[in-house]
């Protein structure tokens, strides 16, 4: 009976079964990832201690809000717009969409990289960051801004490759743990940490790129590594608005999404002080593991989506939807009661005494994930749909209706306003999401 289940799930060609299909591999990474992020982060709390761990965490958001403005996110239009023509089998075409992410996504990064070096030192001054910190920043920028990863992501997840998406995507944590092990071995430092986080995204890359040109070369099509990187020339001019338009529109919203959880931990830095960031990043850490379920099924999700609006079949993109969302809810909501349980003592078997503290920020930041988890396929669904600015204005909304709530909150309550405005805003910003898929819903309807 459990063979004939098993058997049937591989094979089916249900949309929520290929969803399920491709969301167990990223499950599997990311399994992997929250597994050993208690690992290493142990590691690292331990070692480091409240206020060291604030100030690695302050240098790591800084980093990758600064990674998020300019190393361009190509995966989502690789995906959107390149997935059609893999279904008409039109490798070159594909490759062109290919060759415009690779060199946005290239591009970008060098140009952040040489504004990194000019401008950080004049920055550094300005804001009277210690030298530790400047050098840490300039490190840690410069070796995840030089990690060319979002397009091989996109190649992979268009050509339906999770699973070596998702391998990866493990080199992250497997290269932290190895570098952490390492750093408790011959001395543990924060500029030491920030070598191996970096090197951690550079790694991944690497890997993803491994896998692009092992993909080509197995399914014998013109989409391998060569054909794509082979021949730099720009992309023909007839599609290029919506591609430009849709590229920037996500890459607005990640980029909103980013701040949203990084800057917060930054605001509490400066105003309460390192130790609270670090205690305020740990709990959020520990709420992302739900995340990662929510990362997990919306990738695979978008892609599903991208493919069923791209060949107008849109009752099962409404089917898709729905059950999704009944799927999302219940994992959410399993997952909540998880951490209620055992989130205290995860903190202190994970970090010591001295974060043990973070336990109630903890409950309120996992909210603010579980609302995200149960609406996980809102945004997809807009992306997907052709809305994809409509769900930059949804993020932009929610940025500033926290920045609001930041102002109020954090004053009077401290770090536990912080993660109060987050719990808030994320309910807002659900509601917001439901009331425009919903009117989405019903004009696909009709077509």
């Amino acid at each position: 009976m459990l063979n004939r289940l098993v058997h049937k799930f591989r094979t089916s060609n249900d949309t929520l079964a290929r969803v399920g299909r491709n969301s167990v591999w990223l499950f599997s990474s990311k399994g992997v990832s929250a597994v050993l992020s208690l690992f290493y982060l142990a590691i690292v709390t331990r070692t480091l201690g409240p206020a060291g761990f604030g100030t690695f965490i302050l240098i790591v958001s800084s980093g990758q809000i600064i990674a998020a403005l300019f190393r361009i996110q190509t995966w989502q239009a690789i995906v959107q717009f390149g997935t059609p023509l893999l279904a008409k089998r039109d490798h070159a075409a594909f490759n062109v969409i290919a060759r415009q992410g690779f060199l946005i996504e290239f591009i970008g990064g060098i140009v952040a990289c040489v504004l990194l070096y000019m401008l950080l030192p004049s920055a550094a001054e300005q804001f009277s960051l210690a030298l530790e910190v400047e050098q840490g920043l300039l490190i840690y920028g410069l070796l995840v801004l030089l990690a060319i990863r979002s397009t091989p992501t996109g190649i992979l997840r268009a050509h339906d490759r999770f699973r070596d998406s998702a391998i990866g995507e493990v080199a992250v944590p497997v290269t932290r743990m190895i570098g952490a092990l390492m750093l408790l071995a011959v001395g543990p430092s924060i500029i030491g940490f920030l070598i191996v986080w970096g090197l951690s995204e550079l790694a991944c890359a690497g890997l993803l790129w491994v896998l692009v040109w092992h993909n080509g070369r197995s399914m014998g099509e013109q989409s391998s590594t060569e054909n794509i990187l082979g021949d730099l020339q720009p992309a023909p001019k007839a599609s290029e608005k919506s591609f430009y338009g849709f590229l920037a529109a996500t890459n607005f919203s990640y980029l909103l999404t980013i701040i949203r959880e990084r800057f917060v931990v930054i605001i509490v830095g400066l105003f309460v002080g390192a130790a609270a960031a670090g205690l305020f990043r740990l709990a959020d850490q520990l709420a992302n593991s739900i995340n990662r379920l929510t990362e997990v099924f919306a990738r695979p999700m978008f892609a599903e989506l991208s493919r069923l609006y791209g060949q107008s079949e849109n009752s099962k993109l409404r089917s898709l939807f729905l059950r999704s969302l009944r799927l999302s809810a219940i994992s959410g909501l399993t997952m909540f009661g998880i951490l209620i349980l055992f989130g205290e003592h995860i903190l202190l078997l994970m970090s010591g005494p001295e974060f043990v503290a973070a336990y109630p920020l903890l409950l309120l930041l996992a909210g603010a994930t579980i609302i995200g988890l149960i609406v996980v396929g809102l945004e997809p669904l807009l992306q997907a749909a052709d809305r994809a600015t409509t769900a930059f204005i949804t993020r932009l909304l929610s940025l500033v209706f926290l920045a609001a709530l930041l102002v109020w909150l954090l004053p009077a309550y401290g770090v536990f306003g912080a993660a109060l405005a987050m719990l808030m805003s994320a309910i807002a910003t659900a509601l917001l999401l439901m009331l425009i898929g919903w009117r989405l819903l019903q004009v696909l309807r009709k077509n």
